[in-house]
């Protein structure tokens, strides 16, 4: 195996600092993550929701990280909302039609037409 310095990150040796390269690359995309010190109805609970889903643990836990990292943070919706100038009172209303007109079609979709909760 060819040696890396650490200061330049050169690889003595033709082509194997592609090698090297590659290897750094694959272990930032696939990385293992240990989740120490969990508490057991935490566990449970997450064991209960791949049952009902018909996963494995490992993949559900997957999708629920995959899900918690899609979402922003607390901070950066801040950070957002600082950036963002207010919606007028006119597109209000045009979103709030729309969305009342996807809930319709839902409801009757499911046949829950003529329901209020």
């Amino acid at each position: 195996m060819a040696a890396t310095t650490e200061a330049t990150g050169d690889v003595s040796g033709g082509g194997t600092r592609m090698v090297v390269l590659a290897v750094s690359i694959w272990y930032r995309r696939f990385v293992d993550v240990n989740v120490k010190n969990l508490e057991p109805d935490v566990v449970a609970r997450l064991a209960e929701q791949a049952a009902a889903e018909g996963m494995s643990q490992q993949e559900w836990m997957r999708q629920v990280l995959r899900r918690t990292a899609a979402r922003f943070s607390p901070a950066e919706l801040l950070v957002q909302r600082e950036l963002s100038e207010p919606m007028s009172d006119a597109d209000f209303a045009r979103v709030r039609k729309k969305a009342a007109a996807r809930h319709k079609a839902a409801a009757e979709r499911l046949g829950a037409t003529g329901r209020r909760r």
